[in-house]
């Protein structure tokens, strides 16, 4: 039996290391390309991309490690009995049943490291990300004033200075037009740009100048000696991160709290509900995907691997949107948010008892 468990390992747990770096390596670099991208089309360092990887690895595993698992555990065992060696077992007076027993303790193990990734990492890791941005934002923005050309940072921002002594810019020029309703319009004899003490601020420093206000159809000038203008790059550029939402930067307990919350309405209140006791399913999907492997592979037909993907991405599709269905009716009272983040596992586990039912059977 032992000889029989190593066997079973080494071949869930090759395909498992290199599933999950493939599919990291995938998703990270289309995070990668979106951080890079919101960093106000400026570019990133190389020091900020291993910084994005490093953020973006906790979230992601939380994701990554059921479905890696599942997709190991349908290739080791599909390869197995494609191979008749389950045949073989079954002559040697060994159970079916007894293939469970590895993908079970991985399944445990890794529910663990998925459940401390969504309970811990997560919120790290995407406070993090968007640290990242507003800093690099921040940085290329002051960075950037190029001499004599207007320079529109963001829609909507534009920025010139006719020439620059050291630090200080002459005849400047700053225009905000991200609200159409009220642009705004800044001239100033001499001005700096500067990071401002938090990572989301773009500081301007502007003197002997005034401020043109449109407001519908009224004009007004304002003119200063001294004016300093805060331009708030994370509410620019952070809402680029689409991938994640506030509530994913939140710990177990805030969320708990903020879902008893009587000032939140119905859908607010759900949708924490459902966050929280998503972070707490997805680990025991882990083990559930490992279960439900077993069976599904246990079949003596050839093209493992492509039954592999085939079922892999199957259930991947059912357990999402099977979610996905069950959180808008939670949030739309028409389901119990609790009920709703549990249903996927809940139907899975419904689907292991009847595919263990006939597991017998096919491994024949």
């Amino acid at each position: 039996m032992r000889t029989l468990n190593l066997y079973l390992l080494r071949e869930i747990s090759l395909p498992f290391v290199v599933g999950l770096g493939l599919f990291f390596v995938v998703v990270t670099f289309a995070q990668v390309l979106k951080v890079s991208d919101a960093v106000t089309g400026l570019g990133i360092s190389g020091g900020d991309v291993v910084r994005a990887l490093g953020y973006s690895l906790p979230p992601l595993l939380g994701l990554l490690i059921p479905v890696s698992l599942l997709f190991a555990t349908l290739l080791g065992i599909g390869r197995v009995s494609s191979d008749r060696e389950l045949v073989g077992m079954a002559a040697a007076g060994v159970s079916p049943f007894r293939l469970l027993y590895v993908p079970s303790a991985l399944g445990l193990m890794l529910a663990g490291i998925c459940g401390y990734a969504l309970a811990v990492g997560e919120p790290w890791g995407i406070r993090g990300l968007r640290h990242l941005m507003a800093t690099s934002a921040q940085r290329a923005l002051a960075s950037g004033v190029r001499v004599g050309e207007f320079t529109e940072w963001v829609p909507g921002v534009t920025f010139m200075a006719r020439a620059q002594v050291g630090r200080e810019l002459a005849d400047v020029v700053f225009a905000d037009r991200r609200d159409p309703a009220r642009p705004m319009v800044i001239s100033a004899k001499r001005g700096k740009v500067g990071a401002g003490l938090e990572p989301r601020d773009i500081v301007f420093e502007l003197e002997d100048g005034a401020i043109v206000l449109h407001d519908r159809e009224v004009v007004r000038v304002l003119r200063f000696e001294k004016s300093l203008y805060r331009l708030d790059v994370q509410g620019m550029v952070g809402n680029k991160l689409r991938t994640a939402s506030a509530l994913q930067e939140k710990s177990l307990f805030e969320l708990w709290e903020e879902s008893q919350d009587p000032q939140l309405n119905h859908d607010g209140r759900a949708f924490r509900t459902i966050t929280l006791h998503r972070k707490l399913a997805l680990p025991v999907a882990t083990l559930l995907f490992a279960l439900l492997a077993v069976p599904l592979a246990a079949r003596p037909q050839g093209g493992a691997r492509a039954r592999g993907f085939l079922y892999s991405a199957a259930l991947v599709g059912a357990y999402y949107y099977l979610g996905r269905g069950f959180e808008l009716a939670a949030r739309g009272g028409a389901f119990d948010p609790v009920l709703a983040a549990w249903m996927p596992n809940l139907i899975g586990l419904l689907a292991l008892a009847i595919l263990l039912k006939r597991l017998p059977r096919s491994a024949m």
